[in-house]
């Protein structure tokens, strides 16, 4: 037993005086890919957020198999209001977070960047004057659901069915599908459209 102690203990010394032999810049740290960890952050708070859906869900009345509009709408405002209640205290950037933003504007505009001026003003959706950004918001339905852009879609994180992306005027929106509600955006991420 002692033999095996000793041999520990002379272990731990060489292997303490190894490291500390070697000088702090010498030692190298694993190396971080930052767009990664980035993307990582963001798909993390996604998987956060559909979390706390699924939560609401939970607490809103089913909806039987139905094709009635009014019922669809009765249910959508139930899970939007019970999101709501959950994230009282949402705000700008809670799931787009700051070390994920220079990878979304990057994205957006190289893709801008490949488009003509036409086709710029195409994707573009203007909210109504009238209209305030905020979060928890629903989402107006004046607006329509345009397709958004197929190349962009690729370029950025994949999503979960409960959420996807908009671009509302120079502003790309995090919206929940299933409630209609405005989940997080980023203001001014579009580039402006020459004249």
């Amino acid at each position: 037993m002692t033999v095996l102690n000793s041999t520990l203990s002379l272990a731990l010394i060489v292997s303490s005086l190894t490291v500390d032999a070697v000088p702090a810049a010498a030692r190298q740290e694993p190396r971080v890919n930052a767009t990664g960890a980035a993307v990582q952050a963001f798909q993390k708070k996604v998987a956060e957020y559909v979390k706390l859906h699924h939560e609401a869900e939970s607490k809103t009345p089913a909806l039987s198999e139905t094709s009635d509009p009014r019922k669809l709408a009765s249910r959508e405002e139930a899970l939007g209001a019970a999101i709501r209640q959950l994230r009282a205290d949402a705000k700008p950037g809670d799931i787009f977070v700051a070390e994920f933003l220079p990878v979304l504007v990057e994205a957006v505009r190289n893709d801008f960047s490949t488009r003509t001026a036409v086709d710029r003003k195409a994707m573009v959706q203007d909210f109504p004057r009238s209209t305030t950004l905020s979060i928890n918001m629903v989402y107006p339905a004046s607006l329509p659901l345009a397709t958004f852009p197929a190349k962009l879609l690729r370029a950025l994180p994949d999503l979960p069915p409960e959420l996807e992306y908009r671009i509302v005027g120079r502003h790309l929106i995090l919206r929940d599908a299933k409630a209609n509600l405005v989940v997080d955006f980023v203001r001014d991420v579009v580039p402006t459209i020459p004249s």
